[in-house]
């Protein structure tokens, strides 16, 4: 009885968690590559801009649509996948990505994320440079409204906005 107990929870094991850390590994994988070849592109085209190459900017500008559906993609799947596994190089690297941009979609997510996991985004929020800071708690408080507009239903709503008001009370006072 007792192997059999033992083979069953063994089988399990192998044939169920095992292939879903590699799905959630494997998503984390494509979310960061996706994350710096959109930021990466986003750069370029910021800096064919700059100097004015128009060619360079049309050939960075249809790169950048082939980038913005995957990143799109993405981001419709993220809140599920981080929530269920949360991992700190995928969130430090879309944070990384959402200074840089300046698209409503992303906050929303962003704010998702802060939804179940907000210390983890504290921490990470407060180990960017404080120009830096400022922004991406401007976009979260923006997502964080959107998402809980007319809607207070989170079950832990007050504690996530009172979370957020001493963030954004914090790096004030530093500036």
């Amino acid at each position: 009885m007792k192997k059999t107990t033992c083979t069953i929870f063994f089988i399990t094991v192998v044939f169920y968690i095992f292939p879903l850390t590699t799905f959630a590994s494997d998503f984390s994988d494509k979310a960061i590559s996706a994350f710096q070849e959109y930021r990466k592109t986003n750069d370029e085209i910021r800096t064919a801009f700059l100097s004015g190459d128009s060619a360079s900017l049309r050939e960075k500008g249809d790169l950048l649509e082939t980038h913005k559906d995957n990143f799109t993609k993405i981001l419709r799947s993220l809140p599920g996948e981080y929530c269920a596994d949360p991992q700190t190089d995928l969130l430090r690297e879309f944070i990384r990505t959402l200074i840089g941009i300046t698209d409503e979609y992303p906050t929303y997510v962003f704010a998702e994320l802060y939804a179940c996991d907000s210390d983890r985004v504290i921490k990470e929020i407060l180990s960017l440079a404080p120009e830096d800071q400022m922004k991406i708690v401007e976009n979260l408080d923006w997502g964080f409204k959107i998402m809980t507009y007319k809607i207070e239903s989170l079950p832990n709503y007050k504690e996530l906005i009172k979370k957020l008001n001493n963030l954004k009370s914090m790096i004030r006072k530093r500036d």
